[in-house]
C-alpha cells in the first residue's frame, strides 16, 4: 500500500479526512458518557439509590452500629446504590491494552508513547477514577483516535496478533476468526453476530485492493475506539424488579478491574462462560486466586493516589538547602512505600494499625545512606528497623506537598485531616494572607502559625491542620530525621489534636499520632470509605449504607486486615448487584 494512502484511509470514510472520521467517534463516546450505551433512552445509573452523589465529607458513619444497620429492614433486600457507567482511567486503559496485546512485539512501547500525551484526569475526593468526572470531550476523543491509529499500525504487522494462517484458511475466514477471538477479549464478552458482521465489513473495506494486514489494521483501529472497549459497559441480567445482578461477563470485569485494574484473564473468562461467578463463595475463591497473582500489584494504584505517592515525581528541592541528595530520590521514596505496603498485603495479618505505626521500613543502599541507616547496600529493598518512624505517615506521603526550601506544617496537617480522617477543611477567604514568611522574623514556622491562628478568620481552619502538621517537624522536607529546622532552631513536635470523634488529646510526636489514629474508629471508618471511593469509582450515597456497614463489620472482624478488606469489597450489595436499567422518562 502507498504510505500516503495508508495514512489517509479511515474506516467509515475511506476517502475522507481524519477529522471527518473523528465526528462519529466523538458522538459515540459522548453518548456513552451520557449513559446511552445499551439502547435508546437507557441509563447506566438509574434505579434505587441513583441520584446526586453525596455521602458526607467528614467520614462519619451513622451513629447506629453497623451490625444494627445490617439487621434493619432496609438491608434485607439487595441495596446496590448507583452504578454509573465507568470510562477506563488512564491507568486502566494502559493496563488493559498491554494485557490485550501481551506477546505482540512492539505494542507495549507504542502504548506508552500514546498514553504519554493523554490529558490528566480530574481529581475528585483524592482520586482520579471517579466515574462522574471521567468524561470524554473533543481532546480525549482525539487522543483515543490517535492511540488507536498508532497501536493498530504496529500490531497488525507484528507477529503474535493473528493466530491463524490467512493463506491456508482464507483471508476472510482467518479475519473472522480473529474478530471473534480478539473481539471477545477486547469487549470482555463474546461479540454478537451483528458486531462480528460489522467488523467483517471493516476488514473487507480495509483489505480491498490492499493486504490482509491492512484489513486487520482497520479492524483493530475501529475496535479500540468502541465504547465497549473504552467503557465498562454493564446492562445487567434481565429482571422484573428494580435490582439485578451483573451478567457473568460483567462480574468478571468487575473483579478484574477492582483487583488488577485491567481486563479479565482466561480463568475469569472461563468462569464467566461456565456461570461460576454468581455466588459469594465463587467470587471469593476468584479474589483469593487473583490476590496471589503478580498483577495484584496494580491495586497499589489506590495507595499511590490515596497517599499522593504518585506526586513524588514532581518533587523539587533547593540544592542550597538540601545538598547531595541521591539521584532519583522521588523514585526511591515511591518504591519504599510500595514495598512496605506490599509486605502488609502478603499476609492477612497485615493491618491498618501496622500501616500507620510500623517502626520499620524498606530501603536499598542509596535510600539507606540518605536516611543514615547502616548495613544496607545494593539495589534491592530490604526491611530495616527505623525507630521513631510511623508507617506510611513518615514515608514519602509526608513530603509530597512540602516546599522546595522547607517543610509545610499546614499541608502535612491538611493531608492527614482530609485523607486519613475524611474531614472537610474550607478554602481560605480570598483576602487572607497565605504567605507566612513575613509574620515574624526570627520565629519558627510553628510560631508563625500560632500567631496566624490568633486571626479569627484563620483560626477555625488552621486549628484543623496545624496541630497535626507540627508533630511531623522532626522529619525534614526530604524525609530525614532532624532535631533542628532549616534555620537551625530546635523543632518542637508536641501538640494537642482536636476536632475528631475519638482521637483528641495531646501527642508528643509522629509515632504517638500514628498510634492514636490506628486505634481511632473515625480513622478506620475513613479508610473503609476511601477504599469504597477508589475501588467503586464513586462516592457513597445514603443507599450504600448496607454496603458500608458490611465493609465495616468485615474490617473489624478481620482485625483491620488490608487484604481482607479488598476481599470484602467484592461481597457487598454495591459490588454483587446493580440497579436495573430502565427507559428514562421525558
Amino acid at each position: 500500500m502507498n504510505p500516503d494512502q495508508h495514512t489517509h484511509r479511515w474506516p467509515f470514510e475511506p476517502s475522507g479526512s481524519r477529522l471527518r472520521y473523528a465526528a462519529p467517534l466523538l458522538l459515540a463516546l459522548v453518548a456513552a458518557c451520557n449513559g446511552q450505551i445499551g439502547g435508546p433512552g437507557q441509563s447506566q445509573s438509574t434505579g434505587p439509590g441513583a441520584g446526586p452523589e453525596g455521602g458526607g465529607g467528614d467520614g462519619a458513619e451513622s451513629a447506629q452500629p453497623p451490625e444494627d444497620v445490617l439487621d434493619s429492614p432496609f438491608c434485607q433486600t439487595p441495596q446496590p446504590g448507583s452504578a454509573p457507567l465507568r470510562r477506563l482511567s488512564n491507568h486502566e486503559y494502559e493496563n488493559t491494552l498491554k494485557d490485550l496485546f501481551a506477546g505482540v512485539a512492539g505494542v507495549a512501547s507504542t502504548i506508552d508513547t500514546a498514553i504519554a500525551t493523554f490529558p490528566n484526569e480530574p481529581e475528585s475526593l483524592g482520586f482520579r477514577n471517579n466515574a462522574s468526572f471521567l468524561t470524554v470531550g473533543p481532546l480525549v476523543a482525539q487522543k483515543y483516535l490517535d492511540a488507536a491509529e498508532q497501536i493498530a499500525a504496529v500490531a497488525a504487522r507484528a507477529p503474535g496478533l493473528v493466530s491463524c494462517d490467512p493463506a491456508a484458511l482464507g483471508e476472510l475466514e482467518c479475519a473472522r476468526d480473529f474478530i471473534r477471538t480478539f473481539g471477545a477479549r477486547a469487549y470482555r464478552r463474546p461479540l454478537t453476530e451483528a458486531e462480528v458482521q460489522s467488523y467483517e465489513e471493516r476488514f473487507t473495506a480495509g483489505s480491498d485492493g490492499h493486504t490482509f494486514e491492512d484489513g486487520i489494521e482497520w479492524v483493530v483501529f475501529t475496535m479500540l475506539q468502541s465504547p465497549n472497549v473504552l467503557y465498562r459497559v454493564e446492562l445487567g441480567q434481565e429482571s422484573t424488579g428494580d435490582v439485578t445482578e451483573p451478567t457473568p461477563y460483567e462480574m468478571a470485569s468487575r473483579l478484574s478491574y477492582l483487583l488488577w485494574q485491567s481486563q479479565p484473564d482466561e480463568e475469569l473468562t472461563r468462569a464467566a462462560a461456565a456461570d461460576e461467578l454468581g455466588t459469594p463463595e465463587q467470587i471469593e475463591a476468584q479474589v483469593r486466586r487473583m490476590l496471589a497473582d503478580p498483577k495484584a500489584d496494580r491495586l497499589f494504584e489506590y495507595f499511590d493516589q490515596w497517599l499522593d505517592i504518585d506526586l513524588l515525581s514532581g518533587m523539587t528541592r533547593d540544592p542550597a538547602v538540601y545538598p547531595d541528595l541521591p539521584s532519583g530520590l522521588p523514585d526511591l521514596l515511591q518504591e519504599e512505600t510500595r514495598t512496605f505496603v506490599k509486605s502488609l498485603f502478603a499476609s492477612p495479618s497485615g493491618s491498618f494499625g501496622e500501616l500507620l505505626t510500623a517502626d520499620h521500613s524498606f530501603v536499598n543502599g542509596a535510600l539507606a545512606r540518605h536516611y543514615g541507616v547502616g548495613g544496607v547496600s545494593g539495589d534491592d529493598f530490604v526491611r530495616v528497623d527505623m525507630p521513631g518512624r510511623s508507617g506510611v505517615l513518615t514515608q514519602g506521603m509526608l513530603l509530597t506537598r512540602d516546599k522546595a526550601t522547607r517543610t509545610s506544617i499546614v499541608r502535612r496537617g491538611l493531608k492527614v485531616r482530609t485523607d486519613l480522617l475524611c474531614g472537610l477543611v474550607p478554602a481560605p477567604p480570598n483576602d487572607v494572607q497565605l504567605d507566612l514568611e513575613g509574620l515574624g522574623d526570627g520565629l519558627t514556622q510553628r510560631e508563625r502559625l500560632e500567631r496566624h491562628r490568633t486571626e479569627p478568620s484563620c483560626a477555625g481552619c488552621h486549628q484543623l491542620m496545624d496541630p497535626i502538621g507540627v508533630v511531623f517537624e522532626s522529619f525534614d522536607a526530604v524525609g530525614r530525621f532532624r532535631t533542628t529546622d532549616e534555620d537551625g532552631k530546635p523543632v518542637d513536635t508536641s501538640s494537642s489534636i482536636s476536632h475528631t470523634r475519638d482521637a483528641d488529646g495531646p501527642v508528643a510526636n509522629a509515632a504517638e499520632l500514628g498510634q492514636r489514629l490506628a486505634q481511632s474508629e473515625e480513622a478506620r471508618a475513613c479508610y473503609v470509605l476511601q477504599n469504597f471511593r477508589f475501588f467503586y469509582g464513586r462516592d457513597r450515597t445514603d443507599a450504600d449504607r448496607c454496603s458500608m456497614a458490611a465493609l465495616s463489620v468485615a474490617f473489624n472482624e478481620s482485625g483491620h486486615s488490608l487484604s481482607e478488606l479488598v476481599v470484602a469489597l467484592t461481597q457487598t450489595d454495591a459490588f454483587r448487584y446493580r440497579p436495573v436499567i430502565t427507559p428514562e422518562r421525558p
